[in-house]
């Protein structure tokens, strides 16, 4: 049986997480963007060499531009008891826009953490005096985790060795094989696939929803097919409540998102700013439908990054997150269109530039290194 729980904020997922790890018997694998060397980064590390010590098979993979002010001594004493750590694209070697933007614990084969916080102050108890982030956490418990190891594995190979990178890629074992039968659905996605899943998810959700779309994001400048399934359920009668961050830590992002509410508005959507910290969930909530991951709605989320959501279609789910997602509305400021149509014209003016660094020029930089990429790999 498989039991799904969505934890709120870092005061419910951390505590959790240690908790699943505490009691671990064989194996713990850890896949994350960011890893600080700060009071929470310190936590999560001593519960690792505490199961490692235990015998416990402990793996970490943390994405080197993520994570690039943690130095390699910060895991000594875990490598000193077994356990083990590799860098996802070391920045010296190259392949800088292809980040593995991940976020997965999984605990024995049975109990799986997903969603978008990272292992830091911002996340649990807050940095430097201010409140922690909003964010949330999938816990899925059950055979249905079991299903993440093979994509944690591969993940793990693509960090590893240019030969066995190679003998991985001759497996052609690319992408996680998706039970579509059971309520919870994994889905993955990178820049070599094409497919790209996890937009594709996000856009049927919202193109079959009948009547709610509840949707927060920390950044979001979705392609344009996304935007207009957006538009055209709030055209078709669907209420669309759309809530994103007023206090942002990458400016350029929030101007970007900015730039689109004039579009949304037009439509007939709600768009709301949080207020009081960061949003940075990357939550959808359709009729009975709820996804939860590492997954902006973004360009880079949508094709430089690796990416994983789940994807649970469960009433009970979606109620309990439509219920934290109004409470957060009570927390923020409901955008108006004849107000934002007087807004000043610099910003208008930083909402076009933005726009074009972040639709444009990034997509530019990672094609020339996707080519480098796979000129390397074709000797």
């Amino acid at each position: 049986m498989t039991t799904i729980r969505l934890l709120k904020n870092g005061i419910e997922a951390f505590p959790a997480m240690f908790g699943a790890i505490d009691h671990a018997v064989l194996s713990v694998a850890l896949e994350m963007y960011i890893i600080a060397d700060d009071d929470t980064g310190k936590e999560f590390r001593k519960h690792l060499i505490n199961a490692a010590k235990r015998g416990v098979q402990v793996m970490v993979l943390a994405d080197a531009w993520g994570s690039w002010n943690l130095s390699d001594e910060f895991w000594d004493e875990l490598h000193n008891v077994g356990g083990m750590v590799r860098w996802f694209h070391p920045l010296l070697k190259g392949l800088l826009p292809f980040r593995n933007h991940r976020k997965l614990l999984l605990v024995d084969d049975r109990i799986v953490y997903i969603g978008g916080m990272n292992i830091a102050d911002e996340y649990y108890r807050g940095a430097k005096g201010e409140l922690p982030w909003r964010d949330n956490t999938l816990e899925i418990s059950g055979t249905e985790a079991a299903r993440l190891r093979r994509s944690f594995l591969r993940m793990w190979a693509k960090a590893d060795s240019p030969l066995r990178r190679l003998l991985h890629r001759l497996r052609r074992d690319r992408r996680l094989r998706v039970n579509t039968n059971g309520s919870v659905r994994f889905l993955e996605s990178g820049p070599e696939n094409p497919i790209r899943l996890v937009r594709r998810a996000y856009r049927q959700v919202i193109q079959n929803a009948g009547k709610d779309i509840d949707l927060a994001m920390g950044y979001f400048y979705p392609h344009g097919r996304m935007l207009r399934a957006l538009k055209r359920a709030a055209n078709r009668g669907v209420r669309v409540r759309l809530l994103f961050p007023q206090k942002i830590d990458v400016p350029i992002a929030r101007w970007a998102a900015r730039g689109l509410y004039g579009r949304l508005l037009r439509a007939g959507a709600e768009v709301w700013e949080y207020e009081p910290t960061m949003m940075h969930a990357k939550l959808v909530i359709a009729d009975d439908s709820v996804i939860v991951g590492s997954a902006n709605l973004d360009i880079r989320s949508g094709s430089i990054n690796y990416e994983l959501v789940a994807v649970v279609n469960d009433a009970a789910l979606a109620t309990q997150a439509r219920k934290d997602f109004d409470h957060d509305l009570e927390q923020s400021h409901l955008i108006h269109l004849d107000e934002w149509n007087k807004r000043p014209f610099i910003q208008k003016v930083k909402e076009r530039f933005s726009s074009f660094l972040l639709a444009r020029a990034d997509i530019f930089v990672a094609r020339l290194e996707m080519a480098r990429k796979m000129r390397w790999e074709s000797k």
